[in-house]
C-alpha cells in the first residue's frame, strides 16, 4: 500500500499524535521518576550522614558542602548532569519508539478503511517486512480470500445473466454461489434459511 505519508517521515513525523504523545510521555515519565528517586536517595543519604557530623569532608552546612572541596560538591553536579542527559535521551527514545508504533497502526487503519469501502485490491505492506511479516501475511490473506470469493460470485452471476432462460444453468450457478457463501460465517437472522445452507 503506497501512501504519501510514509514517503515523508520527517514532514509527517507525528502521524498518530495521540498515540505518539502518550508513548513519549510514558517513557519520559519513567525516566523522570527514576531521576527523582535517584536524587531523593542521594539527598536522604547526605542528610543522614551530615547529621552524624563531618564524614568524607561533609559538614552540617549544605552550602559549604556544595563547594568543590567537599564530596557533595564533587558528586552532585555530575549526577544532576547525567540525569538531565538521560531525560533528553529518554525524550528522543520516546519520539523514535512512538513513531515505530504509530506508523504500522496508521497503515493498518488505512488498509482497513479501504477494505470498508469495498476496495479489495488493496494490500498491506511495511518497510520493515521482517518485523510485521506474520501480520502482513494474515491481513493480505484476508483480502485475497474475499477477492477470490467475490470474483467467483461475479463470474457465476455473469453466466446467469448471459443465459437467463436456461434453468439448469441458473440452478448450477446458484448452487455454486451458495457454496461460496457458506465459506463466509455470517450472523443469521432467519434460522430456517441458515439450516438450509448447512
Amino acid at each position: 500500500m503506497n501512501d504519501q505519508n510514509t514517503r515523508h517521515p520527517f514532514k509527517n513525523f507525528f502521524i498518530k499524535r495521540s498515540i505518539q504523545f502518550k508513548i513519549t510521555g510514558q517513557i519520559l515519565l519513567t525516566f523522570l521518576i527514576s531521576a527523582l528517586l535517584t536524587l531523593s536517595f542521594f539527598i536522604c543519604l547526605y542528610n543522614s550522614v551530615s547529621q552524624k557530623g563531618s564524614f568524607y569532608y561533609m559538614s552540617n552546612d549544605i552550602m559549604q558542602d556544595l563547594q568543590l572541596k567537599s564530596m557533595l560538591g564533587i558528586i552532585l553536579p555530575p549526577i544532576i548532569t547525567v540525569e538531565l542527559i538521560a531525560i533528553i535521551i529518554s525524550f528522543g527514545i520516546g519520539l523514535y519508539s512512538s513513531r515505530k508504533i504509530a506508523v504500522p497502526i496508521y497503515k493498518i487503519e488505512k488498509w482497513a478503511a479501504r477494505l470498508k469501502n469495498g476496495k479489495l485490491n488493496t494490500t498491506l505492506a511495511f518497510r520493515e517486512e521482517n518485523s510485521f511479516k506474520e501480520l502482513t501475511i494474515q491481513c493480505n490473506g484476508v483480502t485475497e480470500f474475499y477477492r477470490k470469493i467475490f470474483s467467483e460470485i461475479r463470474d457465476h452471476n455473469r453466466i446467469i445473466t448471459q443465459k437467463p432462460n436456461d434453468s439448469s444453468v441458473i440452478m448450477t450457478h446458484t448452487d455454486a454461489i451458495e457454496q461460496l457463501l457458506t465459506k463466509i460465517e455470517l450472523p443469521c437472522s432467519d434460522p430456517d434459511f441458515c439450516k438450509s445452507l448447512e
